[in-house]
């Protein structure tokens, strides 16, 4: 269903003339036309390699403050903060197109209630949250969190389809677990050791020709890799690095130097492949500057990134493939990839595939709410473990003898009770002994 907005200007549209974007960044200019109700929000509309157009409001009330009338889906996406993004805004975009109410919560303002009546008690923002959604998308990546995975983990518990679950993200934001994670399944791999400080010169040179390369264990976009040209630039280096941060040595893969291959996978499926290209230096990372170009998907690049996917545990997936000499080497599984670049290069709509992979799986995922009784009983307190006035055992009387144990306990006898209750007021054999001594 629409929105009243949108009934009212269903049949209203206007042409604007926009900048065609495509994997050469050309100027050409075109003529495309939107909802004329979208205009209000300052949009700076972008046409993505031909047949994306990508609405990019300026103003966030269009991405945050529109509701359907009445979505087919209400789906949740997890940010570590409120930045409206490129992937962000896709999302929400072509989320909204096919009637799904696609709603950011950032995980910081949530407040987690556990208790023996379940784990349905959250609040967002100071308030209670009543209405749940169908799915959960989180997309926090390598910013990820104690406090977003446990916000992530208590979601997964109360049974919302998530999209990736908790298990997928615990692995994918830790590049050496999700090495460890592959190499043990004989995928092809880099070769990969732990830095520990300081450094282990001997068993480096054992292992590793140079040059190498040094890197954050938990980054994205290029940023916190190193390429080390030698021993002495790494003895250089080594006491200006922050050992907070856990880092990982790499083999360098020279026939790859400023290029690499990104595939994303989503629901099994891989989407298509680009290859990034660096305009200078040996990062292809699209944010870092470089260029994409479509690339056929080979079977043997196709297997790869799903095996790589399936692997880790992720239902979306970007995967990034390094060229070897002789064979692609998994470089890096992201659980929340950015895809400008790639629906530049291919034109391929993401968002479109995640919504429509989105409504298969509620589809056939069931939400089982556990009903909780928010009247069980608790586990009956011996006489014996309640202290009285704050006393010494031996300076105070029985408490047998200062209170009833009907009256300890809680317990209120009727003579005409059916005897499965009866059976179920069973006083503790310690304090019966008590008494009758």
């Amino acid at each position: 269903m629409a929105t009243e907005e949108q009934k009212n200007n269903e049949n209203e549209s206007v042409s604007m003339e926009v900048a065609l974007k495509t994997q050469e960044f050309s100027k050409t200019k075109v003529e495309i036309t939107v909802p004329k109700y979208t205009l209000k929000y300052n949009i700076q509309p972008r046409l993505m390699a031909e047949n994306i157009v990508f609405l990019n409001a300026q103003d966030p009330a269009f991405y945050r403050e529109r509701k359907l009338s009445n979505p087919i889906l209400k789906v949740w996406c997890l940010r570590i903060n409120d930045e409206l993004n490129y992937p962000t805004k896709r999302l929400i975009e072509a989320a909204y197109s096919m009637n799904i109410q696609l709603t950011i919560r950032e995980t910081h303002k949530f407040d987690l209630v556990v208790s023996q009546d379940g784990l349905e008690t959250i609040y967002y923002d100071g308030v209670l949250v009543k209405e749940w959604p169908e799915a959960v998308l989180p997309r926090i990546g390598a910013k990820i969190d104690y406090f977003s995975l446990a916000v992530i983990r208590q979601i997964q518990k109360m049974n919302i389809l998530l999209l990736n679950d908790l298990s997928s993200l615990e692995i994918s934001r830790d590049k050496l677990k999700t090495l460890q994670t592959l190499g043990a399944a004989n995928l092809p791999i880099p070769k990969t050791m732990i830095a520990k400080f300081p450094f282990q010169y001997e068993s480096i040179a054992k292992e590793f020709q140079y040059p190498l390369i040094l890197k954050k264990s938990s980054g994205s976009q290029g940023r916190g890799v190193l390429l080390v040209q030698s021993e002495q630039h790494l003895k250089d280096i080594e006491g200006m690095l922050e050992t907070k941060h856990p880092l990982i040595f790499q083999e360098f893969i020279k026939s790859s130097t400023g290029k690499d291959i990104r595939v994303v996978v989503v629901g099994g499926k891989a989407l298509g492949a680009m290859m990034r290209m660096a305009n200078s230096g040996y990062k292809s990372n699209f944010h870092q500057g470089g260029s994409v170009k479509r690339i056929n998907l080979s079977n043997a690049v196709e297997w790869l990134a799903i095996d790589a996917a399936k692997q880790i545990g992720l239902d979306i997936a970007g995967i990034d493939l390094l060229i070897g000499s002789d064979t692609y080497k998994i470089c890096e599984v992201n659980s929340s990839p950015g895809f400008e670049g790639f629906e530049t290069a291919t034109g391929i709509d993401v968002p479109k595939q995640i919504m429509e992979y989105l409504i298969v799986r509620c589809g056939v995922w069931s939400r089982k709410f556990k009903k909780k009784n928010k009247n069980v009983n608790g586990i009956p307190i011996m006489a014996e473990h309640i202290i009285v006035n704050n006393e010494e055992p031996n300076q105070r009387k029985s408490i047998v003898e200062e209170k009833k144990v009907e009256d300890i306990l809680k317990i209120e006898l009727k003579k005409d009770a059916p005897q499965k209750e009866q059976a179920q007021l069973t006083i503790p054999q310690q304090v019966c002994t008590k008494q009758e001594n």
